[in-house]
């Protein structure tokens, strides 16, 4: 995916309608975006941190920032500025696109950030906090030892998320 579809699909998200629906399908996501992110780690050989800190691009090595006021919606800068967690992941995501443009290896890491994404498409919500991963009105995942509960779970693939 390009950093263009990147922002576009940020931008094409309905944000007004972001944390109307909550399903055991956004707790399945959440947990497959840890999975995700600890596979990651283990594979990169790199020490595990907390999710809500994980920008991956910067993991890999690149120090530039990606500011979403300069490339998103007046719509979707409205609703991270109000929603902290969230605009952290989204910001993670449009580094990791726009660093694997020029380092293609990093585009094979796109899909950790996927399921979160997926939840916003889904008019999901979900709160990434220091201790404990929150999907609105359905699950409350705790962060405490996250890196070992998820780095052997087997993938969600019947969530269709590749």
């Amino acid at each position: 995916m390009s950093f263009k579809k990147a922002v576009a699909r940020i931008n094409n998200i309905d944000w007004s309608l972001v944390g109307s629906v909550a399903s055991k399908v956004e707790a399945d996501l959440a947990c497959e975006f840890l999975r995700r992110l600890a596979c990651f780690f283990k594979e990169e050989g790199i020490r595990p941190i907390k999710p809500f800190v994980a920008d991956i691009a910067e993991l890999l090595g690149d120090a530039e920032k990606v500011e979403v006021s300069y490339y998103c919606s007046s719509e979707v800068v409205e609703f991270l500025g109000e929603n902290s967690y969230v605009k952290n992941i989204i910001q993670y995501y449009l580094h990791l696109a726009k660093y694997a443009e020029a380092q293609q290896d990093a585009y094979r890491h796109l899909s950790v950030y996927e399921p979160l994404i997926q939840i916003l498409e889904r008019k999901g919500m979900f709160i990434l906090r220091v201790n404990a991963l929150d999907i609105v009105n359905e699950a409350h995942i705790p962060l405490n030892r996250w890196y070992e509960n998820f780095v052997e779970m087997n993938p969600l693939w019947n969530l269709n998320m590749e």
